[in-house]
């Protein structure tokens, strides 16, 4: 998972210089400026917001696969616990 706080990290960084870069390179009035950051915000909450979906997917999927693995462990154990159980019952 620290992988992916990376990848969000240096995404959000390198929105941020672009966007800095963008509106000292701007030759646009101040309004249509504001516009544009307002668009772009709004695109970069959308991808941030995806990113974050796609990562709770990741989890809950990773989630399952633990729960199976953990689920059929216990489940062979108990089958080895109860033979064993029943040997020394019959003995």
């Amino acid at each position: 998972m620290r992988n992916a706080g990376d990848i969000i990290g240096a995404f959000l960084i390198g929105v941020a210089v672009g966007t800095v870069i963008g509106i000292l390179y701007a030759p646009q009035s101040g309004e249509e400026t504001r516009r544009l950051l307002s668009e772009k915000g709004n695109k970069t909450i959308e991808e941030i917001n995806q990113k974050i979906n796609n990562l709770k997917e990741e989890f809950d999927k990773i989630k399952r696969d633990v729960s199976k693995i953990t689920g059929d462990f216990i489940g062979k154990f108990a089958e080895k616990f109860e033979k064993k159980s029943e040997k020394e019952t019959y003995q």
